[in-house]
């Protein structure tokens, strides 16, 4: 059966501990989210991915991919956790939702500037690969972005509440899923504070 990837890219979070906006930091200058946000539309245009939405409370975000015609959703609820933001985004990209068709959902956060691209293609050539239904990046014993899922695990990624996210989901089913190893655990880091970027 034909497979479609829908990406769903996370930018809402609050950057606590980052002492400013970390997603509009500009790092080599350009804002920090753009990395990843780029690369994801890159894969668009190669059809790497079928579809793209980013979930954002943010209006420097949402006016930007607005105006690169990215599907866009604003989070006004944020402060209820991750939650709020997988489950806005994953509303907005069922719209995408092919019948017939194996749809799949691939979770990525923006404060991931040092994900390639090729690994983003490796682990879903490999996940595709793997026939299984769930999967994940890792590094060692540490579990990273993106998470991918299936739509058969919608209900449970619907049903998430607070700062619950996908990896929870994920855990439930750990003997189900496929893991694909990064080397370079940069890649996989999330940025907290400025000194992370040096």
């Amino acid at each position: 059966m034909e497979r479609k990837i829908h990406a769903i890219l996370l930018a809402a979070g609050f950057s606590r501990r980052f002492q400013g906006n970390k997603l509009l930091y500009p790092l080599n200058g350009k804002k920090l989210y753009l990395y990843l946000a780029e690369r994801l539309i890159e894969g668009v245009k190669e059809s790497m991915i079928d579809s793209f939405v980013v979930v954002t409370q943010y209006d420097d975000i949402l006016w930007e991919m607005k105006k690169r015609n990215i599907e866009v959703v604003r989070n006004d609820y944020s402060i209820q956790g991750i939650s709020s933001s997988l489950k806005l985004g994953l509303s907005k990209a069922r719209r995408f939702e092919e019948q017939g068709k194996d749809n799949y959902y691939i979770f990525f956060v923006a404060d991931q500037p040092y994900l390639r691209k090729e690994t983003i293609e490796n682990f879903l050539e490999e996940f595709l690969k793997s026939k299984k239904f769930i999967g994940c990046v890792r590094n060692g014993e540490k579990l990273g972005n993106p998470v991918i899922f299936h739509e058969k695990y919608v209900p449970e990624l619907e049903s998430l509440e607070g700062d619950k996210g996908g990896k929870s989901v994920l855990k439930k089913h750990i003997k189900e899923a496929f893991f694909y190893s990064v080397e370079n655990e940069r890649e996989l880091q999330d940025i907290d504070t400025k000194g992370e970027l040096t």
